[in-house]
């Protein structure tokens, strides 16, 4: 039983780190924000090695697994987004105004990544790639969009950022293979390759909007990955 809770335990700290990363950013305490994101990340990478290293593995993990990463991968990233909004564009105007209603429209976020983890749960067909922008990346890119907003305001525009949230929000459940990084053998190993070293050199060069470049490169270069695969 020990062996078994090890992995749960580690679960519930990545979903104690999402909630109080939601906490944070309704403060606007951003970078706070970001770094229990981070945290919960890494609690989310070692449940799983946990889980693998102990031979353990339960239902109960795996749904609890998911609820942790709504929390931490949908709701804070969403939330971080909606407490910046609320500051540029929630302000002197009528309460049913549509300036004080878009604000919530981050939440599309957490209903896709719930969708997202739901299907995840019940497909068989992604343990070795993915169907979809897995919580975890398009997290980072909402992330990173919100540093990026903070240093570049007179992009907070409803013409810029609504299209973002809803591109981002469909890719997470869009039929679109992406690599997964697990598997470090054959051809794989040099896409992964190629992606550590863009990844590296993007958190050199852009620290906290490293992101909003990371993950476009990532879904480009799993389809020119599947693309070589298929012409082959």
């Amino acid at each position: 039983m020990i062996r078994t809770f090890i992995p749960n335990l580690l679960t519930l700290m990545n979903l104690l780190s999402g909630a109080i990363a939601v906490v944070m950013a309704l403060e606007t305490n951003f970078y706070f924000a970001a770094y229990l994101i981070l945290a919960g990340a890494i609690f989310d990478f070692f449940d799983g090695f946990a889980a693998r290293l102990l031979r353990v593995s339960s239902p109960i993990g795996k749904q609890l697994d998911s609820l942790a990463d709504l929390i931490t991968f949908g709701l804070a990233p969403a939330t971080m987004l909606l407490a910046l909004l609320k500051q540029h564009w929630a302000g002197d105007v009528a309460y049913f105004s549509y300036e004080n209603w878009a604000i919530f429209i981050p939440f599309l976020l957490v209903l896709f990544a719930a969708l997202r983890l739901a299907k995840f749960n019940v497909d068989e067909s992604q343990s070795k790639h993915f169907q979809g922008l897995p919580t975890p990346a398009n997290a980072l890119f909402i992330v990173s969009f919100v540093f990026l907003l903070l240093s570049h305001t007179s992009w907070v525009t409803h013409e810029f950022v609504i299209p973002i949230i809803v591109v981002f929000s469909f890719i997470m459940v869009a039929p679109i293979p992406l690599m997964g990084l697990k598997e470090f053998s054959g051809q794989q190993k040099v896409y992964i390759l190629i992606l550590l070293i863009g990844s590296l050199a993007a958190l050199i060069l852009f620290k906290f909007t490293a992101g909003v470049i990371i993950i476009p490169f990532y879904i480009a270069l799993s389809g020119i990955k599947f693309a070589f695969s298929k012409k082959q």
